[in-house]
């Protein structure tokens, strides 16, 4: 008679089933199957977020203070632009290139739009559906028709896509 060996990736034997049941730490819950069992909310256990200390200056804070000064602020468009040029020129006309040759940042673009920074880097990601209005104020705002924004569009997903690969 053959012994044979269950392979490490062969499912295990039935187990008794449980029903989710949510309790603060420390508390024993009675389930269905009448056996007492503890449950661990892991959020209660995160290691809490280090403080911010006293002098510290986000760097959206620092460049949005930039901006303010008129030959920081060409610096920076000009460094935009710069980089548009540089690591993206392969990429040819899409959403982000189209801003940064404006000079523009996620941040100037999502105020041109009245939306979030995390809006518009999800646009540039190619993974948000956008309306027909939200459309119409990115051309506005990029200063292009809806053809070549359509265009930038697809070019960026078929961009995004070939990173997913």
């Amino acid at each position: 008679m053959m012994q044979a060996t269950r392979s490490a990736g062969a499912s295990s034997a039935p187990i008794r089933r449980f029903e989710k049941v949510f309790a603060p730490p420390g508390t024993a819950v009675e389930t269905t199957s009448r056996t007492q069992c503890q449950v661990f909310i892991f959020e209660d256990y995160t290691a809490f977020q280090p403080q911010v200390p006293a002098k510290h200056t986000a760097i959206s804070q620092l460049v949005g203070k930039w901006e303010q000064d008129g030959q920081r602020r060409a610096a920076l468009e000009a460094g935009r632009r710069w980089v548009a040029d540089t690591f993206y020129g392969e990429d040819g006309d899409t959403v982000r290139t189209l801003r940064l040759r404006k000079g523009w940042s996620q941040a100037r673009l999502a105020a041109e739009l009245r939306t979030s920074q995390s809006h518009i880097a999800r646009i540039e990601r190619g993974t948000e559906n956008l309306t027909i209005e939200t459309c119409r104020k990115l051309s506005r705002a990029l200063g292009i028709d809806l053809n070549t924004l359509d265009q930038a569009l697809k070019r960026q997903e078929a961009i995004a896509q070939a990173q997913r690969k």
